[in-house]
């Protein structure tokens, strides 16, 4: 056993937030950019600070700025502010009928 509890305490904190920071970077980073969701980006900044909270120093404070700037970018995205297909047109014709389609008569 390790003579210093309080070590290994530190150790296991730090390791739970780089692992949270870790997520934060890989999910909700990428899904807040390509998708119109501030959920997702919103779980990506509170995983970050939880990371940095929890002692990921470098790391935790970069899923914070990366999910905040994807959260502008997939808000630009959406409407179609940034060149290329919108999302909105993209998915239009995929989840438009999906609430009411099995109540219709064929």
């Amino acid at each position: 056993m390790d003579a210093n509890p309080e070590k290994n305490q530190e150790v296991w904190k730090l390791n739970a937030g780089r692992v949270l920071s870790v997520v934060a970077l890989v999910f909700c980073v990428p899904l807040g950019a390509l998708f119109v969701s501030i959920a997702t980006g919103a779980v990506g900044v509170f995983l970050g600070i939880a990371g940095y909270v929890l002692g990921a120093r470098r790391l935790g404070p970069l899923p914070v700025v990366l999910c905040t700037v994807a959260i502008f970018v997939g808000l630009l995205v959406g409407p179609g502010v940034v060149p290329g297909d919108a999302y909105d047109r993209v998915v239009d014709g995929w989840f438009r009928n999906m609430p009411t389609e099995r109540f219709t008569e064929d």
